[in-house]
């Protein structure tokens, strides 16, 4: 289908069919169109915004064309668009918690957009290599129950929209297709997101993706994450059906906490440190930061049946020292991979 053809819908502010939706995404992501055609194509997806079809058929295309892990089923997530308000690592560290209470993590995540450091970076810091093969992230993932898939690696027609994206300067629809298109295909997702005009297309998105339990979130203080500060909205996907509603710290039979516990350092090492400390020491403002994070994915499980036993849950992780063993095995597995 001719350039113009496949993008006049979205001059016209009309949304694309499944189809053609995939076929757009396709043809960018194989490296068929040009940088000036890629930013004329991203910049009527932001006047636009991109609808549930079209997200989950850009995530299609993304997942289709991706390195792919098969590292069973029940694996969570816990990422996140970037770009919220600028905090330390929470979704980061809640894995890791997660993790510890026994939740098979498959992070999938980048480098920094607004923080000093992402995902990517800080777990650099701590020690654990970012893996290219394949074979030796199923066996870190094996032997820690945890991976982290590094986004570059498993998506590698996204470099072909990298350059146009860059000089856009914008966020783009691929800020929200990341955390749609996990390569080890988790079913169980907390996704968080910049805007919360967001929430609700990403969550209808995963619904339409196969999604099983998922919640898409955003702070009422800007966080793209679940806010222990403040309420947060929050779109929850269950087995096809999304239901929105807005969550805040007393949904997890917590207070609200002061917005400085998630300062973030000011570099990769101030935000390492910043993690170890929020996943050993339980009484700590940082702990009680992650706390919201790590709950609802020990939730999103399976391992608790609702949001304050998964709290309690997470608090004994901690406290027990599991979380910090989590890190730690986590390393090691990459140090031996």
């Amino acid at each position: 289908m001719p350039f113009l053809d496949m993008i006049q819908p979205l001059l016209e502010q009309k949304d694309l069919s499944s189809p053609d939706a995939l076929e757009l995404m396709a043809w960018l992501l194989d490296g068929e169109a040009s940088d000036a055609q890629i930013g004329a194509t991203l910049t009527a997806l932001r006047i636009k915004g991109a609808s549930p079809i079209e997200l989950a058929a850009f995530a299609t295309a993304l997942r289709e064309r991706a390195k792919r892990l098969d590292l069973g089923d029940g694996v969570v997530d816990t990422c996140g668009t970037g770009g919220g308000k600028s905090s330390f690592n929470i979704s980061t560290a809640a894995a890791f918690v997660a993790a510890g209470a026994g939740v098979k993590i498959a992070k999938h995540g980048n480098r920094s957009v607004t923080s000093n450091c992402g995902s990517a970076d800080v777990l650099e810091t701590l020690g654990a290599k970012l893996q290219e093969d394949l074979a030796k992230l199923e066996r870190i993932f094996k032997e820690s129950g945890i991976v982290f898939m590094f986004a570059p690696v498993h998506h590698p027609g996204m470099r072909h929209v990298g350059k146009a994206r860059k000089e856009l300067g914008f966020r783009s629809v691929f800020n929200q297709l990341g955390p749609l298109a996990n390569p080890a295909g988790a079913k169980r997702q907390q996704i968080g997101v910049y805007d919360s005009a967001m929430v609700d297309p990403m969550a209808h998105a995963l619904a339409k993706l196969g999604a099983e339990r998922a919640v898409v979130v955003h702070g009422e203080d800007g966080l793209d994450e679940i806010s222990p500060c403040e309420k947060t909205k929050a779109a929850f996907v269950l087995n096809g059906e999304v239901r929105s509603t807005t969550i805040g710290p007393s949904d997890f039979g917590l207070q609200t906490i002061d917005a400085g516990a998630l300062e973030p350092g000011d570099d990769a090492a101030e935000n390492a440190t910043i993690l170890q400390l929020a996943i050993s020491e339980v009484d700590s403002k940082r702990s009680k930061a992650i706390l919201p994070s790590a709950a609802m994915a020990i939730w999103l499980s399976g391992l608790a049946p609702d949001l304050t036993e998964a709290r309690l849950m997470a608090q004994a992780t901690i406290r027990d020292g599991h979380a910090i063993e989590a890190l730690e095995k986590f390393i090691g597995a990459c140090s031996r991979a």
